[in-house]
């Protein structure tokens, strides 16, 4: 995406999100941050027909919006799209790329869910209209497999240390929460 690109997707973005949409200036700013961020566009000969958007700040990718319009879903731009994304991710060193979905969206928790993602949080009410949002995680485990090697090589011997174990903190499971997660320092924001 480029800012010449920005009008044309900031009126889809309109089209196809009218509760949620972005106002234009988001746009301008999200691309202002290349050290950080990734957006695509997917165009047709009539003109853009798709959209994503990814932060990363290492180690987390974090999809900040995907659409397609609906007379293109289906054709696979959806995921063509994504797979970027999380390339994207790899790319940066991303150990996850996080997502949120609508609970109300069973088509793109399904794009999701093929592409390996699972849901790990629900934020109640997240969307505008009350709708609540799935927090879904891919795990990037061949980038996991590198920073291990790193974190844990000892630069004298030139071998890998044996990691302490691991003792789960007990704060971080309890049952009774079914599915949910301890929030994390960005869902407290």
């Amino acid at each position: 995406m480029l800012p010449a690109d920005i009008p044309a997707v900031h009126e889809l973005e309109v089209r196809l999100f009218p509760v949620d949409a972005w106002p234009l200036h988001m746009f301008v700013d999200e691309l202002a941050q290349p050290e950080t961020r990734r957006y695509l566009i997917a165009e047709a000969p009539e003109g853009i027909v798709g959209y994503a958007g990814l932060m990363c700040v290492e180690p987390i990718a974090d999809v900040q919006t995907i659409a397609v319009v609906p007379e293109y879903e289906g054709r696979g731009i959806g995921s063509a799209l994504l797979r970027e994304l999380i390339d994207e991710g790899r790319r940066r060193g991303a150990a996850d790329v996080l997502l949120e979905v609508r609970a109300d969206n069973p088509r793109a928790q399904q794009l999701y869910r093929r592409f390996g993602f699972e849901q790990i949080h629900v934020r109640r009410k997240y969307y505008r209209d009350g709708v609540d949002a799935l927090i879904m995680r891919l795990q990037l485990e061949d980038v996991l497999a590198v920073h291990e090697d790193v974190i844990h090589a000892d630069p004298v011997q030139q071998h890998p240390v044996q990691p302490e174990p691991v003792r789960p903190d007990p704060r971080q499971h309890d049952p009774r929460r079914s599915g949910e997660t301890t929030p994390t320092k960005a869902d407290q924001q």
